[in-house]
């Protein structure tokens, strides 16, 4: 896109472009969380919007990992990973961010909504990882049961429960349930 066009772009349109090039193409499970966090709060704004549209971005910069292989011999849920993971995202997107002028106050905020979309904490944290544990089990959850089946029936349910089990609001829950028990039934 041209330089005149990208500053007519909002700066939530510039983080979609940016991630999807990071990622070299629009990935559904970042839009349905966008979708997700607007429907458990009509309100959110567009610092909420681009944290749940970037919240795994740092998972573009890892072309070299093998999925498959890199989860043999973690947890999927793995506490450590997650934690490198969300912080490193959360570099990707505040510098991002600042080279783009976005106000201070409102990189910060993107920047702890990031660093903890993986465990929560504060209140809009909270709302990007229970946005993304229903997206989770929306649109990756499928996905991830036939394309992680070599690990074994445990180690995916551990990973489904833990997406489900960290939703704090009821809402939320309301929402993922019938997709985390249509997941649990193929996982069978």
């Amino acid at each position: 896109m041209g330089l005149i066009n990208n500053c007519m772009l909002s700066m939530l349109e510039k983080v979609k472009q940016f991630v999807d090039e990071s990622f070299g193409k629009k990935l559904e499970h970042f839009e349905r969380t966008v979708f997700w966090l607007l429907k458990l709060k009509q309100d959110a704004d567009e610092p909420m919007q681009i944290a749940a549209y970037a919240h795994d971005i740092e998972r573009a910069f890892h072309p070299d990992i093998e999925p498959e292989k890199f989860y043999k011999n973690i947890e999927l849920n793995d506490k450590n990973y997650l934690t490198e993971h969300q912080e490193k995202g959360a570099e990707i997107i505040t510098n991002f961010l600042k080279e783009n002028n976005y106000p201070e106050e409102e990189i910060k905020r993107v920047k702890e909504m990031v660093r903890s979309h993986e465990f929560g904490g504060i209140g809009e944290a909270n709302l990007i990882k229970d946005a993304d544990s229903i997206s989770y089990f929306e649109v990756n959850a499928l996905k991830h049961l036939e394309k992680f089946k070599s690990l074994g029936k445990d180690k995916i349910q551990r990973k489904f429960d833990f997406m489900y089990n960290r939703i704090t609001s009821k809402e939320a829950k309301k929402f993922a349930e019938p997709f985390y028990n249509k997941v649990l039934e193929l996982l069978k």
